[in-house]
């Protein structure tokens, strides 16, 4: 997994720091992993709608660009496009550059599901 990978969680959040015990107890310095958790898959889904993953599927074809132009591209109202894009980006899922442009930092997004907190 390279480090442009956002790795979300959904469910078990003991996970999370698993990385970083193992690390403490072999006393090798860890590996920055880019890392997003989500209690439970509702709480994901409620997130991450159907109109919220087509932006972020786009944005990530159209690099970076304005929230105006974004809008435009999805056929959407400015503002709605604007509060997903300020909600993604409170996450880190969504990035602005220095011209305050924005864009999806990742290359891949690695979705995973505890499948015993699901239960």
């Amino acid at each position: 997994m390279n480090n442009n990978t956002l790795i979300i969680s959904i469910g078990d959040m003991d996970d999370d720091f698993t990385d970083v015990i193992d690390a403490w107890e072999s006393g090798k310095a860890a590996t920055p992993l880019n890392r997003l958790t989500f209690e439970s898959m509702t709480g994901f889904l409620s997130f991450l709608t159907p109109k919220r993953w087509e932006l972020v599927t786009i944005l990530r074809k159209q690099g970076h660009v304005s929230i105006k132009k974004l809008s435009e591209i999805l056929k959407r109202d400015y503002k709605n496009t604007h509060t997903d894009v300020k909600a993604m980006q409170e996450i880190g899922l969504v990035e602005k550059d220095d011209s305050d442009l924005v864009y999806v930092p990742w290359d891949d997004l690695d979705i995973k599901l505890n499948l015993k907190q699901a239960a």
